[in-house]
C-alpha cells in the first residue's frame, strides 16, 4: 500500500554551516542518508497519527544475537510499554523484498511486537502476527491502532523545522509562503523528489524535496529552502533532455524587502543577476499565484527561457 510517509518530510538543522538531520526521538544531528530519511519519515507519519514521541524509539540493540551491531529502525510502544509496532526502514531505491521481511521476522523474535512494517518511504507492507499460534497476516489496510488525519494544517514553524524556510523570513514572507508550501502534502508523491547535490553555495545545501513539473522537452525542479544564516530561497533547476543546465535562486528576502536584483542564474554561460519580476509575464508574489504551482513552474521556465540559450 502507499506509504505513511507520504509527502511528510525530515527535520533538518544546520550545525557549523553544515546541514544535518535531526531526529526529534534522540534529540540529536544525524548525517544525511537515504534511509535515515526514510525512517525519519515514518516517525513524522507516526507522530501524525497521534503516536507519542516518548514511546518510539529507534536504534534499539537487538539482544540474544551473536551479531551484536543488530539494530532495530523503529519500535512503538503503549502506555504499558509494550512493544506494538517493529518497523524496518530501507531507502527509497531499494526494492521490499523477501530477504526484507525475513530481516524483520528474525528481529522480531526478540522484540514481540504484534505489527510489523517494512517500507521504503514510497511503499509500505504490514503485517500482523496472530498471538495464538503466530500465524502472520498480511494487512490491506493500516492496522486499528493507527489513524491517520485525511487533512492537516502546517504553521510556519514546521515548514521551518524542515528545511523549507529560514528563521528570519519576515511576516508577509511568511503569509506568502504557507499556501505555496501547502502543495508539497497535497500534491501526488511521483512529483516530489529528494535531490541530491555535491556542490551548493556555502551557505545553501540545494539536497532537499523538489515538486517536479514537466513540459515537453524540459522538466523544472522548484523547492524552497532556509539558508544556515536564517535566509529563505526559492530555487528551481532547469533540466533539458536529461541534463540540468540552470539553476535559478531568488533570494525571497530581498524580494519582499523590495532590494535589486533578488535573483542569480547559475549556468555553463557563467553567472547572471537579475530582478525577477523583470524577467516573468506576472507578479509571481501576488495572492492568486500562491495557490497555484503550475502558474509558478510556468513563469520559472518563462525566466530560464529569456536567460539560458537554447
Amino acid at each position: 500500500m502507499e506509504s505513511i510517509a507520504r509527502n511528510q518530510f525530515p527535520q533538518f538543522v544546520w550545525r557549523d554551516g553544515e546541514k544535518h538531520l535531526w531526529n526529534p526521538i534522540h534529540r540529536k544531528t544525524l548525517k544525511n542518508r537515504p534511509e535515515e530519511r526514510v525512517r525519519l519519515r515514518i516517525i513524522e507519519a507516526l507522530i501524525r497519527a497521534g503516536w507519542s514521541k516518548h514511546r518510539i524509539s529507534t536504534e534499539e540493540a537487538i539482544k540474544d544475537y551473536a551479531e551484536s551491531n543488530l539494530r532495530t529502525d523503529i519500535i512503538c510502544y503503549n502506555q504499558a510499554f509494550d512493544p506494538q509496532i517493529l518497523a524496518e526502514c530501507k531507502a527509497e531505491n531499494i526494492s521490499l523484498t523477501t530477504k526484507t521481511a525475513e530481516q524483520i521476522a528474525r528481529y522480531n523474535r526478540n522484540v514481540q511486537a504484534p505489527f510489523l512494517l517494512i517500507t521504503n518511504g514510497t511503499t509500505d507492507f504490514w503485517y500482523r502476527i496472530a498471538p495464538a499460534d503466530g500465524e502472520v497476516e498480511q494487512l490491506e489496510s493500516l492496522p486499528e491502532l493507527l489513524s491517520m488525519p485525511e487533512t492537516t494544517e502546517e504553521d510556519f514553524d514546521y515548514w521551518q523545522k524542515r528545511g523549507f524556510t529560514g528563521t528570519k523570513a519576515v511576516p508577509p514572507l511568511r503569509k506568502w509562503l504557507l499556501p505555496v508550501l501547502e502543495h508539497y502534502q497535497a500534491t501526488d508523491t511521483a512529483a516530489i523528489k529528494y535531490l541530491r547535490f555535491e556542490k551548493s553555495p556555502s551557505d545553501l545545501n540545494l539536497s532537499h524535496y523538489y515538486h517536479i513539473h514537466s513540459f515537453e522537452d524540459e522538466k523544472i525542479a522548484i523547492s524552497f529552502l532556509g539558508t544556515a544564516y536564517g535566509g529563505t530561497r526559492m530555487i528551481a533547476i532547469l533540466n533539458r533532455e536529461g541534463t540540468n543546465r540552470a539553476v535559478a535562486e531568488v533570494n525571497l528576502d530581498l524580494v519582499f524587502e523590495g532590494e535589486e536584483p533578488d535573483t542569480s542564474i547559475y549556468s555553463a554561460e557563467g553567472v547572471r543577476n537579475v530582478v525577477f519580476n523583470e524577467q516573468v509575464s506576472v507578479n509571481l508574489f501576488n495572492e492568486e499565484i500562491q495557490h497555484n504551482p503550475v502558474r509558478i513552474s510556468a513563469q520559472l521556465k518563462k525566466l530560464f527561457d529569456n536567460i539560458i540559450s537554447t
